[in-house]
């Protein structure tokens, strides 16, 4: 996985399939395919270096905390489905360290935690994401 300016790559899932999702600080997340990993299969560019990423498996969707405390949602062709909120009364208020999604939770089903010393629980709305797509 090669990333710009050889910068350091903080976060690589294994997902569905023979892909892999790579994050780093160049400000990119790159989906790979492990059969040709010469070129990634899609680019996402952001404005803020990437951190902990997690992909939703069953609905290959993948979160990127940013350490400009902004959480953003994508699907694995690199399409921009939401960006979470981060105001004074909800979201984090300093960087956003990693995420995690719980497929099966009743209420939250996406979890972020962040330099302010906040885990967060979201109810991400995953049929409606993918139907505004």
């Amino acid at each position: 996985m090669v990333h710009l300016d050889c910068s350091t790559v903080t976060s690589a899932v294994f997902t569905v399939g023979d892909n892999v999702v790579s994050g780093s600080d160049d400000r990119t997340v790159k989906v790979w395919d492990l059969k040709n990993m010469r070129s990634p299969i899609a680019t996402i560019r952001t404005d803020s270096a990437v951190n902990r990423i997690n992909v939703c498996v069953g609905q290959r969707i993948i979160a990127l905390p940013h350490d400009n405390r902004q959480v953003r949602l994508f699907d694995m062709s690199g399409v921009r489905l939401a960006r979470l909120p981060h105001s004074n009364r909800q979201g984090h208020r300093r960087m956003v360290c990693c995420s995690a999604w719980s497929e099966d939770h009743p209420t939250c089903n996406l979890f972020t935690c962040g330099f302010d010393r906040q885990a967060i629980g979201w109810n991400i709305n995953i049929p409606a994401l993918l139907q505004e797509k």
